[in-house]
């Protein structure tokens, strides 16, 4: 049954490398997206870097927001989201692997973990977004940079979630 198990669990993008310089060259490149959708992805993008690299994710998320010529709001709308996820990741990992247990929080790919972040984080948030809107947003992120999968997986998770 393991076997099994194993052809659902998402894999890990080919070309991971380049989603933390958020520079992904060739015909398929994720479009600059802008608003609230631009300030997420710049935190997955962020959170996926601190995890990889070390750097601080609140730096990251400043540059990459930067660089994709957020408005100020839109800054700061990200940055107090990549704080929460940064002062709650123990709980979030925690709550990420209730939910998904069949999914060894250490096997989970840095993306689809940094997605859930991202989203029960904003839930937790004061001005955010409507539950179906914030589900819809990390299934879109996922599909932006995760495998083939991950948008279902992500699904599936905030589904159970938010039941």
């Amino acid at each position: 049954m393991s076997a099994d198990k194993s052809k659902y669990i998402p894999q890990e993008p080919d070309r991971l490398d380049e989603l933390v310089d958020g520079d992904i060259v060739g015909e398929s490149d994720p479009p600059i997206r802008k608003g609230r959708t631009g300030s997420r992805a710049a935190v997955v993008q962020a959170l996926y870097e601190s995890d990889s690299s070390g750097h601080p994710a609140t730096s990251a998320v400043r540059r990459l927001a930067i660089e994709r010529e957020l408005t100020d709001d839109d800054i700061d709308f990200a940055i107090r989201l990549v704080s929460v996820c940064e002062e709650q990741r123990t709980e979030l990992d925690s709550r990420i692997a209730k939910i998904a247990s069949q999914y060894p929080s250490d096997q989970m790919p840095l993306v689809e973990r940094n997605v859930l972040r991202v989203a029960m984080a904003e839930l937790a948030m004061e001005d955010a977004a409507p539950q179906n809107v914030v589900a819809n947003e990390a299934v879109e992120l996922a599909r932006l940079f995760g495998s083939d999968s991950s948008p279902k997986f992500i699904n599936g998770v905030l589904g159970a979630l938010l039941a």
